[in-house]
């Protein structure tokens, strides 16, 4: 996947004719989408209100205001579009785009689509600022999609009166999630994706059929957040993705807010570096995480500079330990701290946990002292940051490909010791007539194996 990058200046010259496309909006006295207006730059059209039909291709588009997408409408943004959103980062002029409907967004490998703030904003000193409110799904939302789709700067504080502070979800005030679904019946799809640079959770699904694959998550989460954060309703494949610097976890699944079917995530084949530091309350953060009854197979994965390895919740609010299955975990640490959380104290593995105390440590999982099995990276040094350093943020910055940074050398030790002895919980994913297939499981360990 390319992360697409554009400055303002360019995109006013290259965009100053436009072409007509099939869009179909209402267009009425609440003023829901006018294009050409002077308080747009050169070469955008004006969108706010309800939207349907499709953006794009190769167009650029400025969010003034709330988008909304009505039940059983769906709105397509096609390859080379970018949607700028004109937010604040403050409650009341900050724009969501509400999902009731459907919303697919079709990028490609070489024109990918871009949803997020102008080049002005995009500065390292507003890594966590969140300018613009998400895409927040409703119970009536029946499909998201992100193909080849770069989401950024997302965030600002939820309203008064919006679905996601109604349904109970968050307060007003607090931050919005950049990507929300909250139907078990829907399908939630991201593929060949990023979203990055978000106040708290990248993505939070109560409900959902869910395949995420080949995406990459990035600075996720300011004080706390998971890159992706899972509830009751949530069935799916995790798998070949790529987390840096996230607050929390990069994957969590928790058996919460009471809706069927029960939370079932398979987590395999995914890379998780400098993560778990950010997170404020103690003894919470990591890599991944099952919990409160989740449920799911979690192999494969290559974790370094994290502050904890897999974690599986203590007793009282365990996940479904009879259903669970996990191991072949690579585990590296430049720090002892990072080390001592290979496998949590305050979770079950190893830990000899009265009720469990046959959980023993898997004999698949690769991990010694610190410094022991560097993974080798291609375009990142292990221990470039203390846990000290991963705390005050100094680590922050703006990365692109994450793919390429965290591509194993041949000579790197996690090329073998995977198993692909289990099988995605399915073969693939159906959602507006596209049928996704998911990837299987690989012996290497990671997302990304050398070339």
């Amino acid at each position: 996947m390319r992360k697409l990058r554009f400055s303002l200046p360019c995109l006013i010259m290259l965009f100053l004719a436009f072409t007509a496309c099939d869009n179909s909006f209402v267009n009425d006295d609440d003023g829901d989408i006018i294009g050409g207006d002077d308080d747009v730059p050169a070469g955008f059209t004006k969108l706010e209100g309800e939207v349907s039909g499709t953006l794009g291709p190769d167009e650029n588009y400025w969010v003034t205001g709330d988008l909304f997408i009505r039940a059983g409408e769906s709105l397509t943004i096609m390859e080379g579009t970018n949607i700028i959103i004109d937010g604040t980062g403050r409650a009341g002029s900050s724009p969501e785009i509400n999902v009731a409907g459907s919303f697919y967004s079709y990028g490609t490998a070489e024109k990918p689509v871009y949803i997020g703030v102008e080049e002005e904003k995009r500065t390292v000193s507003n890594i966590f600022r969140g300018f613009w409110g998400g895409i927040i799904g409703t119970d009536t939302a029946e499909d998201i999609v992100f193909e080849y789709t770069t989401i950024e700067f997302a965030g600002a504080p939820a309203e008064a009166g919006s679905s996601i502070v109604a349904e109970g979800e968050i307060d007003e005030g607090e931050p919005r999630y950049a990507v929300y679904m909250v139907n078990p019946e829907g399908n939630f799809i991201m593929w060949h994706s990023r979203i990055a640079y978000t106040k708290d959770d990248a993505i939070r699904l109560n409900g959902a059929k869910t395949l995420i694959a080949y995406s990459e998550f990035a600075f996720n989460g300011e004080t706390g957040g998971e890159s992706v954060n899972t509830k009751s309703g949530v069935v799916g494949d995790f798998c070949y993705n790529v987390f840096y610097g996230i607050a929390t976890n990069g994957l969590k699944a928790a058996n919460s807010k009471g809706r069927q079917p029960q939370c079932n995530n398979n987590y395999y084949n995914n890379t998780i570096v400098g993560s778990g530091w950010r997170r404020s309350q103690a003894g919470r953060g990591g890599s991944l995480n099952y919990e409160n009854g989740a449920r799911g197979e979690s192999f494969n994965n290559l974790v370094a500079d994290c502050r904890y390895g897999l974690r599986l919740f203590p007793p009282d609010d365990e996940p479904d330990m009879a259903n669970m299955k996990w191991g072949n975990h690579f585990y590296y640490g430049s720090d002892e701290e990072m080390v001592e959380g290979f496998h949590p104290i305050n979770g079950i593995i190893g830990q000899n946990v009265p009720g469990y105390e046959g959980i023993t440590i898997p004999t698949s999982d690769i991990f010694g002292a610190v410094g022991d099995n560097d993974p080798m990276f291609v375009g990142y040094s292990v221990g470039s940051y203390t846990p000290a350093n991963y705390r005050a943020m100094s680590d922050a910055k703006f990365v692109n490909d994450l793919f390429e940074m965290f591509k194993l050398s041949p000579e790197s030790p996690a090329i073998t010791g995977g198993t692909t002895d289990f099988s995605p919980i399915y073969s693939e994913y159906v959602a507006n007539g596209k049928t996704y297939t998911t990837p299987l499981p690989s012996t290497f360990f990671g997302a990304v194996n050398a070339d």
